[in-house]
């Protein structure tokens, strides 16, 4: 292996004794292409935190068992075809993602980190996943999404998972679900096996006493009743089916005879449950492109900053009713916090469009001829103001805090450490309307007089930022945001709502085409319909 010359980064996390790193784009990218990774980052004993994305790095060299106090580990979208055994003796790893490499088999020894709570390999090459794994009790999310796993992990119903709260397993070739989930995995509320093999679902899935969401859509189901409802409807309908009509295992059952058990792969005979098929209530009306509104241009300079960007329309929104305001800025808020992870993997800004002129831009430039009016402020200010004005305030809770990281808010700052450029969003009059992941702008803040909102989610990943823009909407149309009045189903009593969601482009300089938000795979939510209104 080529030593490679000291980074200044892990010269400044050595000389700052910083708990966190992140090495991650094309710059790094390139050096670690010609030297390989600067193996001097393993004697950082003290990091708690370390991030490798986005490179080449292929393997990853000795060493990384001396990062005795790793408590996250994130080494996505490289180029690792395996990973070293050493791993498994960082035994205060809580979170792993190796995420988007080319990993045909994890090592064993993983099974060793039994203080793991996240461990995150989706999109790379298993087959399968160790037996060995059955000790990582103490496992909160599991996704491996996006290989070509062939059963369902056999550790799941080996050992109790007392904490798995989430399991993400779509886009593999899983044939079959276990009965024995129900037992094993008791807190489970996320089951997402969509776009696999699966032709039957157990009845003791439904018996998941906290399973609230369940993902089944493009699997070939043999039960048409169960598939029309995995099309159309809310996932506690799918569950109620599952549990009253789905096969069990024959085990005796009270009440009737010898042969009262049903039988693997048979079905619970009986009328259909008025749930069953429980019309759809909620309506996303889908307006397409319009002349009249903003196109986004993406330059280069963003590209190694924060590359994505998604954006769309909320048509004809009544924010001046039932606290509407405040509960769409909580919600925003809460997506930040959670799927978001503290604005790290995406993060969303909302903007009153009536105060945007022409189209807008998402570039990136010098920190200090960066000026915005940050959002509740008065004076324009520097992006290099802003953030070291936001480290100063971190720091100081740090400290009072009396810990070695920032606290959950501030979490968001690593992210520009050290960037020659800030990214920014503008508008024709070259505004700026948003500085992400830090704030939005004052001049085109929503108020209860908005009438249509321009939202933007930008991040690393482009499905993600997806996934968050249809968390946004999804929620937003539950709010009741384009409801102008309470409507009820007159059959079930429950509330109606509708919400107008106009499609925005995404070009870059030359006018080719990025991205269009929402397409014809974007916004499929259980219990939504779509409607796409002709041009």
């Amino acid at each position: 292996v080529k030593m490679a010359p000291a980074w200044q980064e892990v010269d400044h996390a050595r000389a700052e004794k910083r708990c966190e790193l992140v090495l991650s784009g094309p710059a790094i990218s390139k050096r670690i292409e010609e030297a390989d990774l600067d193996a001097s980052v393993f004697s950082l004993s003290h990091l708690n935190f370390l991030e490798v994305s986005n490179t080449c790095l292929s393997t990853i060299p000795d060493g990384i068992a001396r990062l005795v106090n790793l408590t996250r580990l994130v080494l996505s979208a490289n180029q690792l075809a395996k990973l070293p055994a050493d791993l498994g003796k960082l035994r205060k790893l809580k979170f792993l993602d190796v995420s988007r490499n080319r990993i045909e088999d994890l090592p064993v020894e993983i099974s060793n980190l039994t203080e793991l709570q996240s461990l995150i390999v989706a999109g790379n090459q298993l087959r399968s996943l160790p037996a060995e794994f059955s000790k990582l009790t103490r496992l909160i999310v599991l996704n491996f999404s996006n290989n070509q796993v062939e059963e369902f992990p056999s550790f799941l119903t080996e050992s109790r998972f007392e904490f798995l709260t989430e399991l993400v397993a779509n886009n593999n070739r899983i044939e079959a679900l276990p009965a024995k989930v129900a037992a094993t995995l008791p807190s489970l509320k996320t089951l997402d096996v969509a776009n696999n093999a699966v032709k039957l679902v157990p009845g003791e899935i439904g018996d998941c006493a906290k399973l609230k969401e369940i993902h089944l859509k493009e699997n070939p189901l043999s039960d048409k009743r169960l598939k029309k409802l995995v099309e159309q409807c809310h996932h506690k309908q799918v569950l109620e089916y599952v549990k009253g009509h789905g096969p069990r295992e024959a085990v005796a059952v009270q009440g009737q005879g010898k042969s009262g058990g049903a039988k693997k792969g048979g079905k619970k005979k009986g009328p259909a449950s008025s749930t069953d098929l429980q019309e759809v209530l909620s309506t996303f009306e889908v307006l397409q492109l319009s002349p009249h509104s903003p196109v986004v241009v993406v330059t280069e300079a963003v590209q190694e900053v924060r590359p994505y960007i998604v954006c769309c329309i909320i048509r004809g929104v009544f924010l001046d009713r039932d606290s509407r305001l405040r509960k769409f800025l909580a919600l925003q808020n809460k997506l930040h916090d959670t799927i978001c992870v503290k604005r790290s993997e995406a993060t969303i800004a909302t903007h009153d469009l009536s105060k945007i002129t022409g189209n807008v831009l998402y570039d990136a430039k010098d920190p200090d001829k960066l000026r915005l009016v940050p959002l509740g402020r008065k004076e324009k200010m520097s992006g290099r103001e802003l953030y070291r004005q936001m480290t100063e305030e971190a720091d100081a809770l740090r400290k009072e805090k009396k810990r070695s990281t920032y606290p959950g808010i501030y979490k968001f700052l690593y992210l520009l450490k050290d960037k020659t450029l800030y990214p920014y969003v503008s508008d024709g009059a070259k505004v700026v309307m948003s500085f992400p992941p830090i704030t939005n702008s004052e001049g085109t803040r929503i108020s209860e007089e908005t009438k249509d909102v321009f939202c933007e989610v930008t991040g690393s990943n482009l499905p993600f930022c997806k996934k968050v823009m249809d968390a946004l909407l999804t929620e937003s149309l539950r709010l009741g945001l384009g409801d102008e009045e309470v409507h009820q189903d007159e059959g079930s009593g429950e509330v109606v709502h509708r919400m107008a969601v106009e499609k925005v482009k995404v070009v870059d300089r030359e006018g080719n085409l990025r991205v269009v938000y929402p397409s014809k795979t974007d916004l499929l939510c259980d219990g939504i319909s779509v409607e796409q209104r002709p041009e």
